[in-house]
């Protein structure tokens, strides 16, 4: 059973649940990870801290959730550290364009620490946008969106996505095809400006980087 302390703080850091805690007892005066630099990448993310001093420490336990609605998390831990010495750890089993919330924990014989500062990742985007994306009025209410097909074999498909004045992105349509290069948007109202911008997809879901938008204002 995690006692009352471990309770306390997890609120205080963030975390909502962390399972497989490697000390059943949580003593405040063990060393806490509060500083954690990172270097990330498509499918991985490398971490580094400070050499923790202390000589009751024997290690460090890694934790990591998939952040979710609201601000319930749950963190599971996916690695231990077995040498307080280590300073360096990289997490390969990710995905990328994904978010990652990490915390480390510092543990000895009998007790653990607090979990550390809550480290926020996002893992690049296996794709680079499509580098060429217009938009043009070519009638009343009528936009068309031109752009130059993703040179990468892999795409599937292309999402559009509209923002009317300045609000938050919507889908708009989805295009089909690799080499597919155009849109009608037939649903532009008078007086309104849109933004629209475009995302390639690979047949197993990764996307693209979204591309620059493209706005246009509707006489």
């Amino acid at each position: 059973m995690i006692s009352s302390a471990v309770i306390a703080s997890l609120i205080a850091t963030g975390c909502s649940e962390v399972e497989s805690m490697t000390a059943l007892k949580v003593d405040p005066s063990m060393p806490v990870i509060k500083e954690v630099k990172t270097i990330v990448d498509k499918t991985s993310v490398g971490f580094e801290w400070s050499e923790i001093q202390d000589k009751r420490v024997e290690g460090v336990d890694v934790y990591r959730a998939v952040p979710g609605k609201g601000s319930k998390q749950r963190y599971v831990k996916i690695a231990t550290i077995g040498n307080r010495y280590a300073t360096h750890f990289v997490d390969t089993d990710i995905k990328p364009n994904r978010k990652y919330l990490y915390t480390f924990k510092p543990y000895g014989l009998f007790y653990g620490s607090s979990p550390g500062k809550i480290v926020s990742v996002k893992t690049k985007s296996p794709f680079p946008p499509v580098d060429f994306f217009k938009a043009f009025i070519v009638d009343k209410g009528v936009v068309k969106l031109l752009w130059t097909p993703h040179p990468d074999p892999r795409i599937h498909d292309y999402i559009i996505e509209r923002r009317l004045e300045g609000r938050e992105w919507k889908y708009l349509a989805n295009v089909k095809g690799r080499l597919s290069p155009e849109y009608i948007d037939m649903s532009a109202a008078k007086g309104r400006r849109y933004s629209y911008r475009i995302i390639a997809r690979s047949a197993d879901g990764f996307r693209s980087d979204a591309s620059e938008a493209a706005t246009v204002t509707i006489e």
